[in-house]
This record gives C-alpha cells, sequence and structure tokens, in this order.
C-alpha cells in the first residue's frame, strides 16, 4: 500500500505469497534421494469462503479453469465443505509438477478476485516406501511451509522427530516455517 492509499484510508487486497509452491517442484530430488518420501500426486487446498455473489462466481471461475486444465494433462478433483465451514479442493494428478501448478492457479485466482486472506493451506502428500503418509503443509498467512507427519500406530499423534528431520533437510530449498508452534496439525487430511 502506498503512502497516499494509507493517507486516504484506502485499503489494497494483500496478495498471497503462491509463488513459493513452485519450490516444491524442484526440491522433489531432495524428497525421493535423501527422505525417501515420494510425492503421490494428491494435493489439496484449503480456503474459507465468504457469503457473497463474487464468492459464488469466484467458485464457477476455478470450477471452470480446473475443467479447462483437464485438457491439457489429466486432473482429477473433487471439492466440499468440511465440518468446520472450510472448503477443499482435493486433487489428483498423473505429474507432479501439474498439481502444482494448479494449486499455484487455484491461489492465484482467489488472490487476483481479492480473495486472497480466504486462503488457509496447500497441502502434499508423500509416501515413504512403507506406505506411510507425511505431508508438507504450506501456510498462506505465513508464506512457510512445515512438515506433517501423523502417527500411524496412536491416533492425533506426531512424529516429530520426522518432522525435524524433513524440516531440516528442506529448509535449503523451501521457506519453513522457523515457529514450530506455528506447525499446525491437520487431521484427518483428506487425501
Amino acid at each position: 500500500m502506498s503512502l497516499l492509499d494509507a493517507l486516504l484510508g484506502r485499503d489494497k487486497p494483500a496478495k498471497s505469497k503462491t509463488e513459493a509452491l513452485f519450490a516444491l517442484t524442484t526440491c522433489e530430488p531432495t524428497l525421493v534421494t535423501e527422505l525417501n518420501l515420494s510425492p503421490t500426486n494428491h494435493a489439496a487446498i484449503s480456503f474459507r469462503p465468504v457469503s457473497s455473489g463474487d464468492w459464488t462466481s469466484m467458485e464457477q471461475e476455478i470450477d471452470d479453469l480446473l475443467k479447462v486444465s483437464t485438457r491439457d494433462a489429466p486432473l482429477e478433483w473433487k471439492s466440499f465443505a468440511d465440518d468446520y465451514g472450510f472448503k477443499w479442493i482435493v486433487l489428483k494428478a498423473n505429474e507432479f509438477e501439474n498439481l502444482v501448478a494448479t494449486i499455484n492457479m487455484i491461489g492465484d485466482e482467489l488472490g487476483s478476485h481479492g480473495f486472497g486472506e480466504q486462503l488457509l493451506a496447500a497441502i502434499v502428500q508423500l509416501k515413504d516406501q512403507n506406505g506411510r503418509s507425511a505431508y508438507l503443509i504450506y501456510n498462506y498467512k505465513r508464506g512457510t511451509f512445515y512438515p506433517f507427519v501423523p502417527n500411524p500406530d496412536r491416533a492425533q499423534d506426531r512424529l516429530n522427530a520426522e518432522e525435524f528431520r524433513m524440516s531440516g533437510v528442506l529448509k535449503g530449498e523451501l521457506p519453513i516455517e522457523k515457529e514450530i508452534e506455528a506447525w499446525y496439525p491437520l487431521w484427518g487430511v483428506p487425501l
């Protein structure tokens, strides 16, 4: 916001920091070779919808963009609202790069229409060679990633050592959240 905008009381919508999402594609080799984690080509984006005509047309635009995206590369998606009222778009693509580009496209579309503040998180699912899930979560509000590794043997428990290991290995390639207390668990990730 410029000084003139501040003096006149005009607000400009905050821009989302979606360009950091593209770093996911360049860190894929590190995920595979150093962490033994492979992208599953499943991801999700979560946001808080608002009640307005603009929002309804925005959701239709996103749906239309996703339909157009399937022409170039196979892409499956579903959208739903969770019990807390957050909207989710769950994606599956044959190529990891297409998945990341689609998440970025959705975030950019919301941001360019003034709904950037509604974006909560983008989640990418990873699996180890034993089939255990791990996630990289992008927090739109902070513009950073953090790992989330649920314990498959105990409900509502995390494998903190694995999360710290992931963050240590990836901190040179991704903007990793430095404040550990901001590593919010997303129990029941719909992937």
